[in-house]
């Protein structure tokens, strides 16, 4: 067997096996709460620092890092319900639109106060924002993130959601918030679909509105790609000195189409096939398993192309961002959900 192609294959064999041990943490108590995507590029972090990988390996990792990224979002297109999230009504789409924008925009420009390269302060915003390491995910390829930006960035989203989303759950325990009141909050600022849930389930007159809430911030991730996309793509054209900084295109986020295409036909495959909806739930969820196996993949190999020392360059710095970011949102939320509930 050739070199190079022994090589690919010890790379994708090496991000195989330890994607397979995160899948098997992820399942220990505590350990849950991380999501497969953090413990997964953990994972690779550790490798990186402790063993090293061969520099010929940077295809394999490469691929397994870019292409399976993309197979993944595009497979994990079978979390959105379309016609219940069209169902949820004008108040759900108001609050998150208006959540959205206003983290995309106030977290980079906190993160560019606190020193922080534009890329990552995006990443932070676009995670704190949509839906955690998944949005970071799907960004990254679009807006040309680094690996050590990427590698920073998800576990502090996943490290934050998990915070407040154990805050949130004493909080309502103790406080006891009206449902909607509730299940608008958690839906409209906690990091991953994971947290929602964990955060809703022991409320469950509030277990349909926070899922809703948190399924339509997901869907807003299409738009947003697409525009980052454009934007990044027009910035960088009108930045180049030269040609010869336009040789490598700025990667089209073709991905999100398939993305919202997997939800389209999911959708109408619950609307219209309702004796089928036991085989569906079924498939959707080997589907899901798949998405989140093939991202874990690529968590792994990311973080074993990560350059520490840039990586302890911003530690404090993005943890300062995410977290007055965090909060942003959630004041935003919480003035919005007490004046359109009036």
């Amino acid at each position: 067997m050739p070199t190079r192609e022994r090589d690919f294959l010890s790379a994708i064999g090496l991000v195989f096996v330890l994607t397979v041990t995160a899948w098997i943490l992820v399942r220990l108590p505590g350990v849950s709460y991380l999501g497969g995507l953090a413990v997964a590029l953990l994972l690779g972090l550790g490798w990186k620092a402790f063993r090293g990988v061969p520099e010929s390996w940077s295809s394999g990792l490469g691929f397994a890092s870019k292409r399976l990224l993309r197979w993944g979002i595009i497979l994990l297109g079978v979390r959105l319900n379309l016609a219940l999230i069209l169902d949820a009504g004008l108040k759900i789409l108001v609050i998150d639109l208006t959540v959205v924008i206003v983290g995309l925009c106030g977290i980079s420009w906190l993160g560019r106060k606190f020193g922080l390269d534009p890329i990552m302060a995006l990443l932070i915003a676009v995670g704190s924002s949509i839906c955690g390491g998944s949005a970071v995910a799907a960004a990254a390829p679009v807006i040309r993130a680094r690996e050590h930006e990427v590698a920073l960035v998800i576990p502090l989203c996943s490290l934050v959601g998990t915070v407040v989303m154990i805050g949130y759950t004493g909080l309502q325990h103790a406080v006891g918030f009206s449902p909607e009141v509730y299940g608008l909050l958690v839906g409209s600022t906690l990091h991953e679909v994971a947290h929602v849930v964990a955060a809703v389930t022991p409320f469950p007159e509030a277990v349909d509105l926070g899922t809703v809430t948190k399924l339509t911030r997901v869907l807003l991730l299409v738009p947003v790609i697409v525009v980052l996309g454009w934007i990044y793509a027009r910035n960088r054209k009108q930045g180049a000195a030269s040609e010869d900084q336009l040789e490598k295109p700025v990667p089209k986020p073709w991905f999100v189409l398939g993305f919202i295409l997997v939800g389209a036909v999911n959708t109408l495959a619950w609307h219209y096939l309702p004796e089928q909806r036991a085989a569906i739930i079924r498939a959707d969820e080997g589907i899901l398993k798949g998405a989140a196996f093939l991202m874990a993949m690529a968590m792994v190999a990311m973080g074993l192309q990560t350059d520490f020392a840039r990586l302890r360059e911003n530690g404090l710095r993005a943890l300062g961002t995410a977290v007055f970011g965090w909060m942003l949102i959630t004041s935003f939320a919480i003035a919005e959900i007490w004046w359109l509930s009036r």
